[in-house]
């Protein structure tokens, strides 16, 4: 296949280099990432807000060519479609990011976006993130990237086109014990809490909290991402571009009834 991985942690973070490594010795691969690194940019553009300037690096690996962008995961999806490229390519991989996207710290995950950006664009996606907040260098992620190209054929013969899949994989240290579980993504997680202080010159200041690592019972009782995650599996959630939520039409249609009745 030809595959163009992005990521949010930049275009030479290990996560993606790995990832390279690991695919590029059976596929056609193409690095398109951030300049720098973007965590948390989301489903962002740049809009034309500021130019986007693209160059190419030429490094070790002499099958995979590298983009750096001056945008986010997202620019890096569609810049690469529309002028990187000389052709489509068959799937996007975007990863692997450092920290599990599980639960709705999805929204805000750069590495997701791009993902969904991709099926967008009508390009199966797949997210690949890991719990390797106290990896040092590549080799952690060598592992997860070693372990992801051996599950991949099997992840595209079970995806569908119009769906993005969001793969997870748990706690490096305690290593994949349950194997691969197709899951939900569960709810309650973000807490959104912010940290104030004041600086030593006396202004006041607000630091975002990691969202918390502690669940309740009622979170591991949805037995979604979260509680396989701490069971030791890999999960994979397919995740639909509709939002609509359909059962709410029929209520917000006989509201919109009596309104005009008045």
């Amino acid at each position: 296949m030809k595959i163009l991985l992005v990521n949010e942690e930049g275009c030479f973070a290990p996560g993606i280099i790995a990832l390279a490594k690991a695919l590029s010795a059976q596929h056609r691969v193409v690095v398109v990432g951030p300049l720098s690194p973007l965590c948390g940019a989301g489903h962002t553009f740049t809009n034309g807000n500021a130019p986007i300037r693209v160059r190419q690096y030429f490094t070790q690996l002499a099958k995979v060519k590298i983009f750096a962008v001056s945008g986010t995961p997202c620019d890096c999806v569609t810049l690469a479609l529309d002028k990187l490229l000389k052709s489509k390519p068959d799937m996007i991989i975007s990863g692997i990011d450092s920290n599990n996207n599980r639960g709705e710290t999805l929204w805000s995950s750069g590495v997701v976006s791009a993902a969904i950006e991709g099926t967008i664009q009508g390009i199966q996606s797949i997210a690949v993130s890991a719990d390797l907040r106290d990896a040092k260098g590549e080799g952690e992620f060598r592992k997860v990237a070693s372990a992801f190209a051996r599950l991949l054929p099997s992840i595209v013969k079970a995806a569908k086109p119009e769906t993005t899949l969001n793969v997870n994989f748990p706690v490096a240290e305690k290593g994949v014990r349950c194997g691969v579980k197709y899951t939900h993504v569960t709810n309650g997680l973000v807490d959104n809490g912010y940290v104030c202080d004041v600086n030593p010159f006396g202004l006041t200041y607000y630091w975002l909290k990691s969202p918390h690592g502690g669940f309740s019972k009622e979170v591991l009782e949805q037995r979604g991402d979260v509680y396989w995650l701490r069971q030791s599996c890999i999960t994979v959630t397919p995740l639909k571009l509709d939002l609509t939520c359909a059962d709410a039409i029929p209520i917000l249609e006989k509201a919109g009834l009596s309104l005009r009745g008045t």
